[in-house]
């Protein structure tokens, strides 16, 4: 994995503060009630994506403060969180392709 830079950091904790808006609204406007598999699976999805994003932003950006030469935080430790925070975005994402619309009737 390649060596990333204090600027291209700040561009990715950038990223995952975003995300971690995106996953916060999502898991506080899922309903309490009890739900198909499908709805428990969007659920978890978004709750592990939320864990991953804080979890990337966090190690950047404590990597962010730490001198450039002799990080003890490797660039994986920030990416693969990331990387499955986004997987978790495109599911929900996927998400809306098959949702049903709310509050709208079938009369028309």
């Amino acid at each position: 994995m390649r060596y990333m830079p204090s600027a291209e950091m700040v561009s990715l904790i950038s990223f995952f503060a975003v995300l971690l808006v995106f996953f916060s609204i999502d898991v506080r406007s899922r309903p309490d009630e009890p739900q198909a598999w499908h709805g428990h699976l969007f659920s978890w999805t978004s709750r592990i994506g939320g864990v991953c994003t804080a979890l990337a932003l966090t190690l950047g950006w404590i990597d962010l403060f730490l001198p450039d030469e002799s990080s003890p935080i490797h660039v994986a430790f920030v990416a693969v969180p990331g990387f499955i925070a986004v997987g978790c975005a495109i599911l929900l994402g996927l998400e809306m392709l098959w949702q049903p619309s709310r509050g709208t009737s079938d009369q028309r």
